[in-house]
């Protein structure tokens, strides 16, 4: 099987729908100031999911873009001062795992009380965005990830390894098969 077009635009338009549907149907489009635990934990495991499923198919998408020859760029200065106000951050989805850190706060043990009742929703809002975001530039996304494997075969990196998503049985149908196609295409490529 070598033209993925159609495997690429299912498995999008499937992932697409899944982020866009678990932010819907927890209302986070309206923008809400809290909401219930419940519906964070909920809402967070479902976008935790559709995360790795968007990073494969990502990561798939740049084994199959076709590099040309990188053109210089004029340089410019990291602390040179601009003028104006300082632009809002906005959450970023990496494509890239991220390197260990040092141990989260729960591992070293309760520091204080967790409270009773709604959270802050923003964010959840704000990494649901982010996907929405990545998903809008997926094929720019997929050309810098491109590069950047580029960087790792020059290097001698050894090739990630893939391992299968556990709990493909509690999916919906469609993004089981999805994610079971990802990680047989990856595998192979």
């Amino acid at each position: 099987m070598t033209d993925l077009t159609d495997f690429f635009s299912h498995a999008y338009y499937t992932i697409a729908r899944a982020v866009a549907e678990a932010g819907v149907n927890a209302d986070l489009f309206k923008q809400p100031e809290l909401i219930s635990k419940t519906v964070k934990r909920r809402v967070s495991a479902e976008l935790k999911r559709l995360a790795v499923l968007l990073r494969r198919l990502i990561f798939l998408m740049a084994l199959q873009v076709e590099l040309v020859p990188v053109k210089p760029r004029p340089g410019s200065n990291y602390f040179e001062k601009k003028e104006g106000e300082p632009e809002a951050r906005k959450a970023f989805f990496s494509v890239l795992p991220v390197p260990a850190g040092e141990a989260p706060d729960f591992l070293q043990g309760p520091m204080t009380v967790p409270t009773r009742g709604p959270v802050p929703a923003a964010p959840l809002i704000a990494r649901w965005e982010a996907m929405l975001e990545t998903l809008k530039f997926c094929k720019r996304r997929a050309k810098c990830l491109a590069r950047t494997i580029q960087r790792w075969m020059a290097e001698g990196e050894a090739r990630p390894y893939i391992v299968p998503i556990p709990r493909t049985h509690a999916m919906p149908a469609a993004l089981g098969i999805v994610s079971g196609g990802l990680t047989v295409q990856l595998i192979d490529a």
